[in-house]
């Protein structure tokens, strides 16, 4: 179908990693020698953590210290039930609450109850306040505690005043305090500002916080031994499900038969490993990878390829859900619709065997939405039309392709993602609503640039404009406090008690997280360089032990 067409291609920056796996450096840690040290040394972690619970506080310090450090995973059981136990403690409460608890550690404990579920009362902060309500100036002296109650302040909900005058006034210092800092907390510092732990992606959180850890004279010889060995272990399966994921791509001929589409496997891999990092998770990463680029080329032929005729076809099409090479579109797209049919079709009978039947539909529904929410945009485009906000607003929940991938992260958790989890989330819930808006607008506030260069449907900033007769700067303002007010949604839904397994609730959070690192600043998984430290950090370059 003709070259002569119009369309409104992209000028996209070309892939960077033609074939990553050439870069892996040869290592041994696969040996068993290194896994039994790993074995050796998880007890003797395991033995140190169950000893720290003579001192409840101590204790948390030490949780605190095997999330950050990625281990966390191995102990879960025994992190939950402790802190389910200190929770409700009755005594637990004043011992947060007494003088000698200082900054440093209310940051630690409020997090990692938050962490897991347990909503800490905010008052646990009052006392750092003077009599004028203001948080004492002397705090800013310490540099440890102001960057945990920067940290802490992150979790905050609606309605909670002291969280947010924490935030204000932690983040209006740490800039200065990091420049009197020592040089590996001033790196610390300047990280968590611009990715705070609670938003980060856990793996590079993890790879960051080790080199911190190596440096502080608190450091645990034993527990930081045994991280950097879990993680170049972890490595080796990630490079494995990664090198999985590139033989699949090559093989289906991705590159050249949709060549106009970003080609990002590399990053794909890492949004994949962003929402689940753990050993028992690795088919699903596979899965969410292969996704995630059939998702990347849907977008892209929507938005940057197809005709308006076109995509009316393969949105009617997408709509049967079976093999056709008979629809009038151009080869590519034929290619791109078989490939995600036959992708669907067969997760729908691996479903069915395990006897999660119904799933499949509801996995095939949360795509064929994406798809409407992305001919919906080409009609707006079509007809020169910017719609309302509010417009925008209900259809940036589709088009910001959340709730597929959201039901794709979910397709390998057998244990819990049940029919009914399906289906709880078909009915729009708080958590997936909250983590859709912050995709989308995240997604428009750091794109607003590069779209505005071509063809492109008005961003949720050019409809807020459009309809209130602001400026940019402005619209962009109303548009953050939408996504930090989304953030705080999704933080109450974390909290016990859970409507559904709190393992599906942290995929939701996870991909948030995705998304604030790939898009808070720029554009990241179009530009993937600004990606390439972070792969290189977790996929190429092993941790010395």
């Amino acid at each position: 179908m003709g070259s002569e067409v119009n369309r409104p291609l992209a000028d996209f920056p070309a892939n960077i990693w033609e074939d990553p796996l050439t870069s892996f450096s040869k290592s041994d840690l696969g040996t068993e020698t290194f896994k039994e040290k790993h074995s050796t040394l998880k007890e003797a972690v395991k033995e140190a953590f169950m000893s720290s619970k003579a001192n409840p506080i101590e204790n948390i310090k030490f949780i605190d210290a095997l999330c950050r450090l990625g281990v966390s995973y191995h102990f879960e059981k025994d992190i939950v039930e402790q802190l389910d136990k200190s929770f409700d403690c009755l005594d637990f409460p004043q011992m947060v609450r007494q003088e000698g608890c200082d900054l440093y550690t209310v940051g630690i404990i409020f997090q990692v109850f938050r962490q897991f579920g347990f909503k800490l009362s905010a008052d646990v902060f009052e006392k750092f306040k003077d009599e004028n309500g203001k948080f004492k100036g002397h705090l800013v002296t310490d540099a440890y505690g102001m960057l945990s109650l920067y940290e802490a302040a992150q979790w905050g909900t609606h309605g909670e005043d002291i969280i947010d005058e924490a935030l204000a006034f932690s983040r209006s210092h740490l800039e200065e305090i990091s420049s009197r800092s020592s040089p590996h907390l001033a790196i610390r510092i300047k990280n968590a500002l611009k990715h705070p732990y609670h938003k980060g992606i856990s793996r590079i959180e993890t790879r960051q916080y080790i080199s911190y850890y190596e440096e502080e004279e608190s450091c645990d010889p034993t527990l930081l031994e045994f991280a950097k060995i879990d993680f170049n272990l972890l490595q080796i399966l990630h490079r494995e499900e990664l090198a999985c994921v590139t033989r699949w791509h090559h093989e289906m001929e991705f590159k050249s038969k949709v060549t106009y589409t970003r080609h990002r496997i590399t990053e794909a891999y890492l949004w994949s490993l962003g929402t689940y990092f753990e050993p028992q998770y690795s088919q699903a990463r596979v899965i969410t990878t292969m996704a995630l680029i059939l998702f990347t080329a849907l977008d892209d032929m929507y938005d940057a390829y197809g005709t308006m005729e076109e995509l009316e076809l393969f949105t009617d099409a997408m709509d049967e859900y079976s093999i056709c090479n008979i629809i009038p579109i151009p080869d590519s797209m034929k290619f791109i619709y078989n490939v995600t049919v036959e992708f669907y079709d067969k997760l729908d009978e691996e479903l069915e065997k395990e006897g999660r039947s119904g799933c499949g539909f509801h996995l095939k529904k949360s795509l064929q939405k994406t798809a409407n929410g992305y001919m919906q945009e080409a009609k707006w485009l079509k007809k020169d039309y910017i719609a309302t906000f509010d417009e925008y607003k209900e259809n940036a929940i589709l088009s910001s392709g959340y709730y597929a991938l959201i039901a794709m992260t979910f397709v390998r958790m057998t244990d819990v993602a049940k029919l009914d989890a399906f289906e709880w989330l078909s009915s729009h819930p708080k958590i997936r609503v909250a983590s859709e808006i912050i995709s989308r607008f995240t997604d428009d506030i750091s794109s607003y640039e590069f779209e505005h260069k071509r063809e492109h449907v008005a961003t949720g900033i050019d409809c807020y404009m459009q309809q209130f007769g602001v400026s940019k700067e402005r619209a962009v303002e109303v548009m953050g406090n939408i996504v930090s007010d989304a953030w705080k949604d999704l933080n109450q839904e974390l909290m016990r008690p859970h409507v559904f397994p709190f393992p599906l609730l942290m995929r939701v959070l996870n991909l948030s997280r995705v998304i604030d690192v790939f898009y808070r600043y720029q554009d990241a998984y179009t530009n993937p360089k600004l990606l390439k430290e972070h792969i290189v950090s977790l996929l190429i370059e092993t941790i010395p032990i």
